[in-house]
């Protein structure tokens, strides 16, 4: 309404703005043509005088010139031609100066004073130059006629130009006084080529006046008389008066009368007077011409005059139209602004109450409101809105309350968006839970089977299953954190980074392509423990996914300045262009809103959310050669050192004395050759916390029963050797300290807890890991030095081989069997035997090829079979063994033993 109201208002206002600014242009051109006008006459004034004395030269030299042709003749020649040759010096001089004045005027006259008279302003420059030079150089003519021919072209180009510039005028007295100071100027011309024709015949050897001649000087004289005529009839009474009055002096008519006296003569063929007489008739001649001239300059520069001040005066005039008509419309304007300013304001103040309240509602109050309602995890009710100030009673008004109303509609439907979130919120994390149920049902079926199970082709099966129930359940983990709910249970203490990366490839498809190159030295707070643990999963299986199948995905990381870690994840798939890239960490750092995007991209959301709620910092980049390298920063507050002070749940374990032969239990090769770790023969119960669940949240599982032993395995020659590219301090998006030098240097004794040492088996990979599934293709081991053999008939163990010298003796435990003498013997006996593997993995075993001396007869008959253990003795064997353990683990930390060995989580 603002802008129809204004344009109703000036439209009016600007026609007549129009107008009048067309009436100022035209007082803004006169003004121009009228100061054109006035340094046109100021030009041609001073084209006047240069014609007029570039004359004065052209008789002057060729009086000296006549002079020097009669020299013999004269009484005192050399003082009449020094005399005459000073003269001339002289009008040169004055020339020079009229010619550096007539030069900068020629460079001032542009286009806006007309073609004709550009041109003949540049031709004008030409002369005048030359004319320039020649007295620069000293450079004369010899002949009369010479000089008289160049000085003529020069002073009749001036004269055209002098023509012109009076006509550009549109005064008609400017123009009729222009044309008489025209007809002045050639009247004098023609009377100075009078004056140098007769000095030239008057001093001329032969005496008397040629044909050509006297025609010329004929035509010159009829020349001036009709310029005078011009004069008259252009010029006004008073100028016509001054004139006339200059033309009745002595000397004009005594130039009258040489004129009519050298044509009668001449005319007749006589000679004019001998030379002596005819030097002081020149003389006389040239002084009466000089005279006549000055008066007629008299004459011209009263018409001059009357031409500057009419100019000046049109030009005056033209500036007081102008500044009168520019203050009028100026005014108008003034008015006009100031009427519609006292009009518009009662419209505009509401109008811009009602903007910038809607702006301040669309862009601050309102989406505060939907930001509230959508963190918000309870249902509310929408609040009452403010309405807007604006209490106007007409279309304004009308519309306020119009907005208000959109207002609060929009904050009903985010109150309903919100309820409707928050019930898809809950629908998520009861499918979650309830899809978690039947996993950790499935999972725990799954172990039953597997204890249960003697086939090795069907236990790898159910290992398969089990890793694949794993997956299931943190894609139900992924809907938590969809739904914005944080996991119920969360560890208390810090979990050592390494086996958090571990556990990661758990969850996992192709876990076996890992590598991982985790420093052993830092940990992570027990609250987000688990959730980096699903984040490091969600990298690792999209790093699988999106890479060869013959390469490997290398997880790393390096320490950052200030207590920070980085971990990478790299592989050499086919990586994301730059735009994607770009994208891809947008969506990292800042998690859009759910919707349906999110499911086609669910690692990436939840990679996002994960990373926003512990403060992670998470990025892509490209690889060296092909791929990508996802870095995780971990903030210093989330590292900590896990060395300072042992962790509740993973104490001190007593190390069990164990047969040369036979490694200790537990003990597992490192994952990096990119599969799981080899489980050794007796693996123990994973590390727990105090309330009986595994470090990662994970219900303890029955130990496996004891295997044969077999020889660890090394890295496959086939397996790939990649690199991942050292982080330094200018790679990455983090800043990384440089890479720490580990020695092992010489420290004190101390009870080492179960998570540092190498061999320590991870509580995560229980569930997935199986003594059984080796390459048949590994070399094993050097075996140690068999101890001493040990009759079957010693009554008391052997003692162990001493240890050198400052080792530590490990502590002798309690526990004791009966046939520990006998398996002591056939381990020093002989090194066990094997007939091979089958395609399987399993050992072939060799009948009777690893009998503890002295249990069987040699000649005896083979015993009879015994009975098959049932499922459930073997199950109570395993879990009476089980608990064992944990009892011992539980004693050697000094922490209270649950006979019951049910334990609850705690916080």
């Amino acid at each position: 309404m603002p802008t129809r109201l204004t344009a109703l208002i000036l439209a009016p206002t600007l026609i007549a703005v129009i107008l009048a600014g067309i009436r100022v242009s035209d007082s803004i051109g006169s003004i121009s043509a009228n100061q054109r006008t006035l340094a046109a006459a100021e030009y041609a004034g001073r084209l006047r005088d240069l014609s007029q004395q570039l004359g004065t030269e052209r008789d002057r030299t060729a009086w000296l010139d006549g002079l020097t042709g009669v020299r013999a003749s004269l009484r005192d020649p050399t003082r009449i031609l020094q005399q005459q040759s000073y003269d001339l010096n002289q009008q040169k001089s004055v020339v020079d100066r009229m010619l550096a004045a007539s030069i900068e005027d020629l460079g001032q006259i542009d286009e806006s004073f007309g073609e004709r008279a550009l041109e003949e302003a540049k031709q004008a420059l030409g002369r005048l130059e030359v004319i320039a030079d020649s007295h620069a150089a000293g450079r004369d003519k010899d002949e009369a006629t010479s000089v008289f021919f160049d000085y003529g072209q020069a002073i009749a180009t001036l004269l055209r130009l002098h023509d012109e510039l009076g006509e550009i005028s549109d005064d008609p007295q400017v123009v009729a006084a222009s044309r008489a100071l025209s007809a002045l100027a050639h009247a004098k011309d023609e009377a100075s080529q009078q004056r140098a024709v007769l000095l030239t015949e008057l001093l001329e050897p032969r005496q008397a006046f040629t044909p050509d001649d006297l025609q010329r000087f004929l035509g010159s004289w009829s020349r001036q008389a009709s310029y005078t005529t011009a004069f008259n009839a252009e010029a006004d009474t008073a100028a016509f008066t001054a004139f006339f009055t200059a033309r009745s002096v002595p000397a004009a008519r005594d130039v009258e009368m040489t004129k009519a006296w050298a044509v009668a003569l001449g005319s007749r063929n006589h000679a004019l007077r001998p030379i002596p007489g005819r030097v002081i008739t020149a003389q006389e001649w040239f002084k009466d011409n000089a005279a006549a001239l000055d008066a007629i300059k008299g004459v011209e520069q009263r018409v001059a005059d009357q031409v500057l001040t009419r100019a000046s005066a049109l030009q005056s005039a033209e500036q007081r139209s102008a500044l009168i008509a520019g203050g009028l419309i100026l005014a108008l304007i003034v008015l006009v602004l100031a009427t519609t300013v006292l009009i518009a304001r009662s419209m505009v103040r509401p109008l811009r109450r009602l903007r910038t309240e809607a702006l301040e509602i669309a862009g601050i109050r309102l989406p505060e409101v939907v930001r509230r309602m959508r963190e918000s995890s309870e249902p509310q009710a929408p609040p009452d809105v403010h309405p807007v100030t604006v209490d106007s009673a007409d279309e304004i008004g009308e519309v306020a309350q119009a907005f208000d109303e959109v207002h609060q509609q929009a904050v009903r439907l985010a109150s309903e968006e919100s309820q409707l979130r928050n019930n898809v919120n809950a629908m998520f994390v009861n499918l979650s839970r309830r899809t978690q149920t039947l996993v950790e049902r499935q999972i725990s079926l799954i172990d039953g089977l597997e204890r249960g199970e003697q086939d090795g082709t069907r236990l790898a099966d159910l290992f398969k299953l089990d890793h694949l129930a794993t997956r299931m359940r943190r894609n139900s983990e992924n809907l938590l954190v969809l739904a914005g709910h944080e996991p119920a249970r969360k560890r208390s203490q810090p979990a050592r980074l390494q086996d958090v990366v571990r556990a990661s490839l758990s969850e996992v498809e192709g876990y076996e392509r890992v590598t991982v190159r985790v420093h052993r030295s830092a940990a992570v707070a027990g609250h987000a423990a688990n959730d980096v643990v699903h984040l490091v999963a969600e990298l690792v299986e999209n790093a699988i996914a999106f890479s060869p199948r013959d390469t490997k995905v290398i997880v790393s990381s390096s320490p950052i300045e200030g207590g920070a870690v980085l971990l990478a994840v790299s592989d050499t798939g086919i990586g994301l262009s730059p735009e994607e890239l770009i994208e891809t960490n947008r969506r990292l750092a800042e998690p859009p809103t759910v919707d349906v995007s999110v499911s086609r991209r669910m690692g990436l959301f939840v990679v996002g959310r994960l990373a926003q709620r512990h403060g992670i910092r998470v990025q892509l980049r490209p690889g060296d050669v092909s791929g990508l390298i996802a870095m995780v920063l971990f903030p210093a507050e989330m590292i900590t050192n896990p060395d300072a002070k042992p962790a509740p749940g993973f104490g001190e374990v007593t190390a069990w004395p164990t047969p040369a032969a036979i490694e200790p239990a537990g003990s597992f090769q490192s994952a990096a050759t990119g599969g799981l770790p080899v489980r050794k023969p007796a693996p123990p119960r994973e590390p727990e916390s105090s309330n009986g669940w595994s470090a990662f949240g994970v219900p303890p599982r029955p130990a496996q029963p004891a295997q044969p032993v077999q020889p660890a395995q090394p890295e496959s020659a086939g397996e790939s050797t990649a690199v991942f590219p050292a982080f330094t301090e200018h790679s990455g998006a983090f800043q990384v300290m440089g890479a720490p030098v580990y020695e092992r240097q010489p420290l004190p004794k101390a009870p080492e807890q179960p998570l540092e040492r190498g061999d320590e088996f991870l509580p995560i990979f229980a569930s997935v890991e199986s003594a059984w599934f080796r390459r048949p293709d590994a070399k094993p081991p050097a075996a140690p030095p068999p101890g001493p053999i040990v009759p079957p008939q010693a009554s008391h163990a052997p003692q162990p081989p001493p240890l050198p010298q400052g080792q530590a003796v490990p502590p002798q435990s309690a526990w004791r069997s009966s046939a520990d003498t006998g398996f002591r013997a056939a381990a020093a006996a002989n090194e066990p035997a094997a007939g091979g593997v089958t395609s399987a993995g399993l050992p072939r075993r060799t009948p009777r090829a690893n009998l503890v001396p002295g249990s069987v007869n040699a000649a005896g008959s083979p015993p009879a079979t015994a009975a098959p253990a049932s499922p459930d003795a073997v199950r109570e064997r395993f879990s009476s063994f089980q608990r064992g353990v944990q009892r011992g683990r539980a004693a050697a930390a000094g922490e209270p033993v649950d006979e019951s060995g049910n334990q609850e989580e705690g916080s």
